[in-house]
C-alpha cells in the first residue's frame, strides 16, 4: 500500500494547485482500484479490456447529441425489435448487436463526437475500444475535464434523458434499466436484472442480462459531490461468454467506494459501490464495517451488486466480510 500513499500525497498536492475543477484524490484512487478489479472480471474470457476513467468531468447524459440521425444505419441480419423511445445511430447496429466488437480509434472518436458534439478534441489512446467503456478526452489547456462512454446504436429520446436527470438513482428495476440505457445508448429496458443494491439518493449498482442471455451489463448509477449524476466508471456491457470470475478475496479484501459527507474530521460514512462475479457457491455476503452496523447482499450465480453507506463517522472502508453458501454455512471470512 506504500505506492498508494505516495500517489495519494501527489494527488493531494495537485488538488490544491489545479486551476481546473476540484479533484477528489480519494475518489481518484478508488476509481483506479475499481478499474483494476473490472479488468480481471471481464478479461477472464479474454474478450473485453477495461479503461479507467479516473476523473469524471462532463455529463454522460446525451442531451446535446445529434438530433437527426442519418437514415442508413447498419443492422444485424435479424431485425432487432426496438422501442420508440430510442432512435438509430448512424453506422451503428441496434440493440445488443452493437456489443462486443472492437472499434478503431477513428470509429470510437466518431461515436463520441455524435454523443458530445460540443466537446473538442479526441479521446485518449487505449489498448482497445468497445461500446460501453468510459474514456477520457485528451486534456487541453484551460478546458474542463471531459469523458465519453462510447455509445451503442440506440439514441435515447429527450423524454428518457430528462427522466434520468430527474431521478438519477432510482429504486425500481425498470427505472434503473432506463437510466443504464440512457448512459450506454443501448435499449436495456427489457433486460432482466439478476441482482441489485441501492443506497437511496446516492448509488445504485446492478447486474442485468439481455433477453437472449448473450449480453451482460454491470451498471453503477452515482451522485457525487463534484460531478453530480454519473455512470460509475467501472460499468461495462459485454458478451456474457467472456465474463470471468474473480476470487472472493480479490473483490472483497478491499471494497471500492469513497468517503461521504466529510466536514473536517467527521463523515456520514463510507459508501461501498461494486459489482462483479465470484465463484457460484457463494450465495450471500455480509459486510460489517469497523464502525459498526452490517449489510447483506444476495448473489446469483456468483454475480453481486453492492451500494451501501456505512454509518462510520470516520468514513473508514475497513470491514469484516463473510461469505455464506445457500444453507447458511460460512465459507470465507476476511478481515475478521
Amino acid at each position: 500500500m506504500d505506492d498508494e500513499r505516495v500517489v495519494g500525497a501527489e494527488l493531494e498536492r495537485l488538488a490544491g494547485t489545479d486551476p481546473l475543477d476540484p479533484i477528489d484524490p480519494q475518489a481518484m484512487l478508488t476509481r483506479g482500484r475499481r478499474s483494476r478489479r473490472t479488468r480481471r472480471l471481464v478479461a477472464g474470457g479474454g474478450g473485453v479490456a477495461a479503461v479507467a476513467a479516473i476523473a469524471v468531468g462532463a455529463s454522460l447524459l446525451p442531451g446535446s447529441a445529434t438530433s437527426s440521425p442519418e437514415p442508413n444505419v447498419a443492422t444485424s441480419s435479424k431485425k432487432a425489435v426496438v422501442s420508440s423511445d430510442f432512435s438509430p445511430v448512424p453506422g451503428v447496429p441496434r440493440g445488443e448487436a452493437a456489443i462486443g466488437a472492437e472499434l478503431s480509434l477513428k470509429e470510437a472518436n466518431r461515436r463520441c463526437k455524435l454523443r458530445n458534439p460540443t466537446v473538442p478534441g479526441s479521446i485518449q489512446p487505449a489498448p482497445n475500444w468497445h461500446v460501453g467503456i468510459t474514456v477520457m478526452y485528451q486534456p487541453a489547456k484551460g478546458q474542463r475535464m471531459a469523458n465519453c462512454t462510447i455509445p451503442g446504436g440506440d439514441k435515447p429520446s429527450a423524454a428518457l434523458v430528462e427522466a434520468t436527470r430527474r431521478d438519477p438513482v432510482p429504486t425500481t428495476a425498470a427505472a434503473q434499466l432506463r437510466n443504464c440505457s440512457v448512459y450506454f445508448w443501448i435499449d436495456m429496458t427489457k433486460w432482466r436484472v439478476r441482482t441489485a443494491d441501492v443506497e437511496p439518493g446516492r448509488a445504485a449498482e446492478l447486474v442485468a442480462q439481455s433477453p437472449s442471455g448473450k449480453s451482460t451489463v454491470t451498471c453503477g448509477l452515482l451522485v457525487t459531490k463534484y460531478d453530480g449524476a454519473q455512470l460509475d466508471s467501472s460499468s461495462r456491457v459485454f458478451r456474457s461468454a467472456v465474463s470471468g470470475r474473480n476470487t472472493f478475496e480479490e473483490d472483497f479484501q478491499s471494497i471500492p467506494g469513497g468517503q461521504e459527507g466529510c466536514v473536517r474530521d467527521k463523515c456520514k460514512g463510507w459508501l461501498y459501490t461494486a459489482t462483479g462475479r465470484i465463484p457460484s457457491h457463494v450465495a450471500r455476503i455480509r459486510i460489517e464495517p469497523a464502525g459498526g452496523a452490517k449489510h447483506d447482499i444476495t448473489l446469483v450465480d456468483g454475480w453481486f451488486a453492492l451500494a451501501w453507506l456505512s454509518s462510520d463517522p470516520q468514513g473508514r472502508p475497513d470491514a469484516k466480510v463473510t461469505a455464506y453458501d445457500k444453507a447458511g454455512k460460512v465459507l470465507h471470512v476476511l478481515n475478521g
